[in-house]
């Protein structure tokens, strides 16, 4: 299966204003906050994380779910990837679940070992949106909990908009309409590239150079991620590029502001990763810009 979807970090504040927010526009609650507990595979050089594959096995309290992911790809905002999902008995890994997927037979699956863990409440809220003539339903997930990894441990603080039936473009409409209300940083991060990240599996990304609002993107989660501010200034050397993109889609004067605000944060050595999760009108910019 696919699923696509598009997800906003924020700080545990502002994760329950959205929260609140979604409820003033009709979302309802569903059942009981969920405490999920996941561990993720790979070999201990990262081989899946290098083909952009996450596996992970995860305890729902009621029952366990082995998970294989690719990264996927943008579609305007959104991530659309695909996904396959298999019920287990207990929290152990059955490889040979994977026999009709891409990684069938794959080499790696012989060197598995966990990596890292991701422990979180969830909070799902289920969204009907109608507007210009268009209708979807939206699965929002409000997580908040911890990454762990080699020892160390990292806020996870996110909320995922996931379409369920309907026309993906509203999701980049609801979030700008949540967005304008309550900062945030549109990521295209996932929890399993966090978590790589901490348990430094893998190779540093490459510096990222051109442009296009993917490139722009990809550089501004990756300072997220980082979390280092000597990365202002190659940051900032790329989206100055964006001025005409941002005034062509009618975002100028967002674009203006938010580069204000970068400037300044970068001038005063503020953690990138807070910065940017607090940032009014980043996301609405982000929004603009990839749509």
């Amino acid at each position: 299966m696919s699923e696509t979807e598009l997800k906003l970090s924020m700080t545990p504040a502002n994760l329950d204003r959205a929260g609140g927010w979604l409820s003033t526009r009709g979302a309802v609650e569903q059942n009981e906050p969920l405490t999920l507990l996941n561990r993720y595979y790979d070999t201990p050089q990262g081989a899946l994380n290098a083909e952009r594959v996450a596996l992970r096995v995860r305890s729902t309290g009621s029952g366990y779910i082995q998970t294989l992911k690719t990264r996927g790809h943008l579609q305007g905002a959104a991530l659309a990837r695909r996904e396959w999902e298999w019920n287990r008995p207990d929290a152990s890994l059955d490889l040979t679940l994977l026999a009709n997927t891409p990684m069938a037979d794959h080499p790696a699956l012989t060197h598995l070992e966990p990596v890292f863990d991701t422990d979180f409440q969830r909070r799902v809220l289920m969204l009907d949106w109608s507007e210009q003539g268009q209708w979807a339903r939206i699965e929002c997930a409000l997580d908040n909990g911890v990454i762990r990894a080699s020892g160390q441990e990292q806020p996870l603080c996110e909320l995922e908009l996931e379409l369920v039936d309907g026309d993906a473009d509203i999701l980049s409409r609801v979030a700008t309409a949540l967005t304008a209300s309550v900062p945030a940083l549109l990521n295209s991060i996932s929890k399993a590239e966090q978590g790589y990240h901490l348990a430094g599996v893998g190779t540093p990304g490459e510096a990222v150079s051109g442009a296009t609002p993917q490139a722009w993107l990809d550089a501004l989660c990756q300072l997220w991620l980082w979390d280092d501010p000597c990365g202002w200034a190659h940051f900032l050397e790329l989206h100055r590029e964006l001025s005409d993109r941002a005034e062509a889609t009618g975002a100028g004067d967002s674009y203006t502001q938010v580069t204000a605000a970068l400037e300044s944060a970068a001038t005063q050595g503020e953690s990138p990763r807070e910065a940017l999760t607090t940032m009014r009108g980043l996301a609405p910019l982000q929004l603009a810009v990839l749509t």
